[in-house]
């Protein structure tokens, strides 16, 4: 007993605690700072632990320096002093080296980190919250798909399997993901149960799973726990901007929360009517919640969705753009902002503008499918047929039962001339939707181009029985008719699109007149669409090829300008050259020089670009 006491008469008296006291601060000190600026300016992974180890070994050292020099003030450094100074060090390089080396293990294989999140199950008392159940899960994997180092699968192809009894190896195998996220919901009253497992889709086994029953108030901070603990599981790395990202908190409203989800279910059922329903939710939401960006950005996309796909006038889009600069203002860092405000700018033909937004949507979440797919078709526009061929691949790896992908890859691949390819893609289109009239309507125009008349006249019953009554479809058929020389049924189309507001039907209608004899008619019709062109081109600048202007100027017979407008265009982006020799409308260029020139210059363009996508193997 006394020899402990002695020992602690002994620490006193040479000032070791005092020196371990000043030690431990300043180190605990240290190390604060190295996680400050580690989390803040993202400084290597691997230091912080380093630093922690070297920390804790010396307080060895600082132990050694109070023992031997705190009673008697400074003295002569003795050799055993050396030797173990000498000892901790080593024991410090030794720890920190595996410490360090530790925090660089291997990444998994993409596929390993490729993700599906299913639709979770309603275990709530009533049916109705089933919209709530689906929101938790996309919400989810959307957390989860701000992380770049994950491959996160699209809700839309998740989506799929919400009422189907497959194993979780089928759902992995059909998705090629390597792992699986499923769960439930339950919410009672102010409370909410959330289980959440995630699974390794060739095993079959649990990787992580865990129960989080809590109020209902953090919904959103379960959420983002849910995506750290998965990221941690898959080893994926984690970036301080997109850690901050992941733990923002949309809305303290939770009943606007509420009506956000239901107006975002209603917008992906794709139906008129269902638009209508989600544009009253999203307005309900921000009356609740003025400061919703998330809903002032679904607004955006309601608005959109209208002019893209129910033929609403363009006016919306001017809403549509103002709703977006909203959610910015709202949240500078939502993605679904910038991915709305994307589709409002190429509306109106920014496509500057429209790309720049689209990027900064990708910066904020990699994994957004549908922006990813947008900027592809703006690529493919700008004439960058192979940056548009590797996006549309990453596009399919994340939304593989997306149609709209697989046609803007076709279109691609149609430009491209590896028209095999192009019929794959459209057939997976149609595989994936019966009823997808786009994908029937590029089919066909890609039968035209090959100067196979019967085959896009027969897909033209299944237009009809898709969507009789729409405006693209009439389109279709009139093209059919005009490439099969029947000018009197086209030009009755193309009458029927005029007079319904469709302008751009113009210069068509012109050609089908001029055939049948009408030239006066023909003639006022170019020379007033000639007029709306030129004023369209001034107002929207070199970011439209304006390809509008040539057909007029060749019928017209100005092979002059037309051939010049012709350049323009092609710099502008367009590549499409085997559509421009075949199509009987530009009939007065065919024989050009000029305009034989030009197209030469254009195959060999593409042919660069088709030889380079097949080199580098990324041909779906």
């Amino acid at each position: 007993m006394s020899v402990v006491k002695d020992f602690f008469n002994e620490l006193k008296a040479r000032n070791v605690r005092k020196t371990l006291a000043i030690y431990t601060s300043s180190a605990l000190t240290t190390i604060g700072i190295v996680r400050l600026f580690t989390d803040v300016y993202g400084l290597p992974p691997r230091i912080f632990p380093v630093v922690v180890t070297l920390a804790t070994c010396g307080l060895a050292s600082a132990f050694l320096v109070a023992w031997y020099h705190g009673k008697e003030g400074p003295q002569k450094v003795r050799v055993r002093e050396i030797v173990m100074h000498s000892v901790i060090g080593v024991v410090a390089l030794v720890v920190s080296l595996n410490v360090g080396s530790a925090t660089r293990r291997a990444k998994l294989p993409p596929k390993e980190r490729t993700i599906a999140v299913l639709p979770f199950k309603n275990f709530s008392d009533s049916k109705e919250d089933e919209f709530f159940s689906d929101g938790v899960m996309e919400d989810i994997l959307t957390q989860l798909s701000k992380i770049g180092d994950l491959n996160v699968i699209s809700r839309t192809s998740a989506m799929k399997y919400k009422d189907l009894q497959k194993s979780i190896p089928e759902i992995a195998e059909e998705l090629d993901a390597g792992v699986v996220l499923e769960g439930s919901v339950r919410r009672t009253g102010n409370r909410v149960r959330i289980v959440a497992q995630l699974i390794d889709a060739q095993s079959d086994q649990h990787l992580w799973s865990e129960t989080y029953d809590r109020e209902l108030k953090d919904i959103f901070s379960i959420q983002s726990e849910v995506a750290q603990k998965i990221a941690a599981s898959l080893q994926a790395t984690l970036s301080p901007q997109e850690l901050r990202l992941i733990q923002t908190t949309p809305t303290t409203n939770l009943e606007a929360y509420a009506l956000y989800l239901k107006g975002r279910e209603h917008y992906y059922r794709y139906r008129k009517d269902d638009n209508e329903i989600a544009v009253d939710y999203f307005r309900k939401a921000i009356g609740l919640d003025p400061r919703y960006a998330l809903a002032y950005a679904g607004l955006a996309d309601a608005y959109s969705q209208r002019v893209h796909k129910f033929e609403y006038p363009k006016t919306w889009i001017d809403s549509a753009l103002a709703a977006s600069l909203t959610a910015i203002e709202l949240d500078p860092n939502l993605a679904e902002g910038y991915k709305a405000l994307g589709l409002a700018y190429d509306a109106k033909a920014w496509q500057e503008k429209a790309l720049e937004a689209y990027k900064t949507a990708l910066r904020l979440n990699p994994n957004y499918a549908s922006v990813i797919t947008n900027l592809a078709d703006i690529y493919k526009r700008r004439g960058n047929l192979d940056t548009a061929i590797s996006l549309l691949n990453k596009a399919v790896t994340l939304a593989p039962e997306r149609p709209y992908i697989h046609i803007t890859m076709a279109l691609v691949y149609q430009i491209l001339e590896l028209d095999s390819a192009a019929f794959r893609a459209y057939r997976r289109a149609i595989a994936l939707d019966p009823n997808q009239q786009y994908a029937y309507m590029q089919l066909g125009w890609l039968h035209l181009t090959r100067g196979e008349l019967s085959q896009a006249r027969a897909l033209r019953d299944t237009l009809l029985r898709c969507t009789p009554d729409t405006r693209l479809v009439l389109d279709y058929l009139a093209e059919v008719e005009t490439f099969s020389g029947n000018y009197a049924k086209a030009a009755a189309y193309y009458d029927t699109l005029y007079s319904q507001g469709m302008a751009e039907s113009a210069f068509q209608l012109a050609f089908a007149l001029q055939k049948l004899g009408e030239r006066r008619k023909a003639t006022q019709l170019l020379e007033a669409d000639l007029k709306r062109l030129l004023a369209e081109v001034a107002e929207k600048g070199d970011e439209m090829p304006a390809l509008g202007v040539v057909y007029v100027y060749s019928m017209l017979g100005n092979l002059q300008e037309a051939n010049q407008w012709l350049s323009k265009a092609i710099a502008r982006g367009w590549r499409d050259y085997r559509w421009l020799v075949v199509d009987p409308r530009l009939e007065n260029l065919h024989a050009d020089a000029g305009f034989q020139s030009l197209m030469a210059e254009l195959k060999v363009r593409v042919q660069l670009m088709r030889e380079r996508i097949l080199q580098e193997g990324i041909v779906f």
